[in-house]
């Protein structure tokens, strides 16, 4: 586990943390969530990758602020003690919420899929215990880890060569059919695929290089919409707009394009190797949730017990007697909000600080 502050984390750590954060779930049914604008969606992840540069700037600029402090710290400092902690567990709701959404979205997945006469019960067991043992390890554990399942799983991208060679390229004309609204509306639900760069705010402390930590961050960002872009121009050229709008998840349906001699059905194994994104991903969260429960309940020192706490609590949300209508809120119809919430705060934070420092120039010029 992480104990102190020690900075621990190399460039490539940070991009790796970056854009395994972001992948994730959001690959698999991102053609989908921006199917409102038809073929124009190639458009979308550029779109997006350039909103993330830009709003990545207030984080940096919070976070050098404080280079020894996780952004429960800042609150408690900026905010105060008590206005501190009830923006503390907004963020640890944040960060348990978006674990537990990643993770059921997958193994709802791999329950319709491939264990269809099973139920969740234990394979979200056997998930949640190796995301446990990831989390255990502490921040460079997970870093480690993002990069071993970028490595395991990019290669997948060959299996887009048979939708590319069976499609249509015309389709890949931008035509701006589609009114403003629908632009919008594709926009909003192409960000969730994009939240995940915002967690540098909590392992920034970590970084070696802190001078570098914007560039390495927008590296994991455009390698992330790099693939966003890839899976949505192979999704243009194959599928009809009817496809677009009704499959769930088109990934699944490229795969299916693919004909090989000796593997009958190539969607299983991209699932089975999913599993590997979607381990870093939710770890990252859990991590945060973890951190959130260590400024909660202890003033910020590490307890091991708090990370299996979190960690049954997110398998309790989605696998316990909680309607299913209240986990489609939480997990479906909510997660853009989490992740704009995390983004703007630091925007919210600094204009704090910027009065506090007014106020306080003010008063220092009136004593004198």
């Amino acid at each position: 586990m992480d104990k102190g502050n020690f900075k621990k984390l190399n460039g490539y750590h940070i991009v790796f943390l970056t854009q395994s954060t972001m992948l994730g779930i959001g690959l698999f049914s991102l053609p989908n969530d921006i199917s409102n604008v038809g073929y124009n969606q190639w458009l979308i992840p550029i779109v997006l990758g350039i909103v993330a540069n830009l709003s990545l700037l207030p984080i940096i600029s919070l976070c050098k602020k404080f280079p020894s402090e996780n952004l429960f710290k800042i609150n408690e400092k900026i905010l105060g003690k008590m206005i501190g902690k009830v923006a503390n567990v907004f963020l640890f709701l944040y960060g348990i919420i978006s674990a537990t959404s990643v993770s059921q979205s997958y193994i709802r997945l791999v329950q319709t899929v491939v264990l269809p006469d099973y139920t969740i019960t234990a394979t979200s067991i056997s998930f949640f215990f190796v995301l446990t043992c990831i989390v255990h390890g502490g921040i460079k554990s997970l870093a480690r880890f993002c990069m071993f399942a970028i490595f395991i799983t990019s290669w997948l991208i060959i299996y887009l060569h048979w939708a590319f060679q069976a499609g249509n390229w015309l389709h890949l004309i931008p035509t701006f059919e589609v009114s403003g609204q629908q632009w919008f509306d594709a926009l909003l639900n192409g960000s969730v695929a994009m939240f995940g760069y915002g967690l540098l705010l909590f392992y920034y402390p970590y970084i070696i290089n802190q001078k570098k930590a914007f560039l390495y961050t927008s590296i994991g960002i455009w390698t992330a919409v790099f693939f966003y872009v890839l899976v949505s121009i192979a999704s243009v050229v194959y599928f009809s707009p009817w496809q677009l709008d009704n499959l769930l998840y088109p990934v699944l349906n490229l795969f299916q394009a693919v004909q090989l001699t000796f593997v009958e059905r190539i969607e299983t194994l991209g699932i089975a190797l999913w599993i590997f994104l979607i381990l870093s991903t939710s770890s990252v969260y859990l991590w945060v949730a973890k951190k959130g429960v260590d400024a909660l309940l202890s003033k910020h020192k590490n307890r091991t017990w708090h990370l299996y706490f979190v960690s049954f609590l997110s398998w309790f949300l989605f696998a316990g007697p909680i309607p299913f209508r209240v986990q489609v809120v939480l997990f479906d119809e909510w997660r853009s909000f989490y992740g704009y919430g995390l983004v703007l705060f630091p925007i919210f934070l600094l204009i704090v600080l910027k009065i506090r420092g007014k106020k306080k120039n003010e008063k220092e010029a009136f004593t004198s």
